[in-house]
Order: structure tokens, then C-alpha cells, then sequence
């Protein structure tokens, strides 16, 4: 079994060659169509921007967060469901480490789905969660743009 170091030498080194690497067109469609919506689903209520408290200082809702995982370190070792955390905390192989916790055990094709992300590498889309669609309309961009609003004077203190 490789050490705690090995592990995170070989997780840094699949994390550079992933950002070398664009992910392929069908390995995103399967993150979005597949990976998003069931943590959207299960997962953002606890591990979310959104979340009311976030458990384990975890975030899956942005892929820089995923990729930094949380208290207990990386979540997702690329290429190796065996040693990623979150393929075992969806197992139920461990009894400390369940999620989704209370015996909402996720279905059998959805964990089958979370292995074969993390097989194919994780794949993550490059941009973040929060969507910056692009401004068509210049009088839009000026509507928002502090550089355009009016000069107001401001009242005394």
C-alpha cells in the first residue's frame, strides 16, 4: 500500500497532467448529465457555497473546490476509485465514513457512475460554478458598469 505521501504525490501529478490536458467533449456531457445533477441532488445541501453549514469543510459545487477537497484532505484521487474518498464514503464500506449519511444509501447505478468519473479521471469543467454569460449588448454592459453609471454627490456625513 503507498504511504500517505505517495498519494499525494501521485494525486498532484494526475492534477497537472489533467490541467495539461483538456477534458475530452463526452467526459464533460458525462460530468454534467451525470456527476453534477446527483451531487446537486444529494451532495449540495451539506457541501455547498448554499449549505447552511458546511460539513467537513467540504465544497462540491465548483471544481476548484472539488479538486482541494476538504478536513480530510482530497476527496477524489483521479484515476483510482479505490482510493478516493468519496467513491468510499458512497460504498458503505466504512461505517464512519457514510454518505449520503442516515442510511440514504445513493442506488447502485449512480455510485457505478461516480466510479467511472473518477476512471475516466474526474474530469471537471474549466469554469467555475457561477456562470458569466457573455454581454451582447453594449448598452447592457454600460447599465452595469460603475463607469457609466451618473455622478452622484454624496450626502455629508
Amino acid at each position: 500500500m503507498p504511504s500517505p505521501r505517495q498519494q499525494i504525490l501521485a494525486t498532484l501529478l494526475l492534477m497537472i497532467q489533467s490541467a495539461a490536458a483538456q477534458p475530452a467533449a463526452e467526459q464533460i456531457e458525462f460530468f454534467e448529465n451525470k456527476i453534477r445533477p446527483l451531487f446537486s441532488e444529494h451532495c449540495y445541501s451539506c457541501h455547498s457555497e448554499k449549505a447552511e453549514k458546511l460539513k467537513g469543510g467540504l465544497r462540491l459545487d465548483t471544481p476548484e473546490a472539488l479538486m482541494k477537497g476538504g478536513s480530510s484532505g482530497a476527496v477524489i484521487v483521479p484515476a483510482d476509485p479505490d482510493a478516493s474518498l468519496l467513491i468510499k464514503a458512497v460504498r458503505y464500506g466504512d461505517p464512519d465514513l457514510q454518505m449520503p449519511p442516515k442510511d440514504k444509501k445513493l442506488p447502485p447505478e449512480k455510485i457505478a457512475s461516480l466510479e467511472a468519473w473518477v476512471k475516466m479521471g474526474a474530469p471537471l469543467p474549466r469554469s467555475s460554478a457561477i456562470a458569466h454569460r457573455p454581454l451582447t449588448d453594449v448598452t447592457e454592459a454600460r447599465a452595469r458598469h460603475w463607469a457609466f453609471q451618473p455622478v452622484k454627490k454624496p450626502a455629508p456625513p
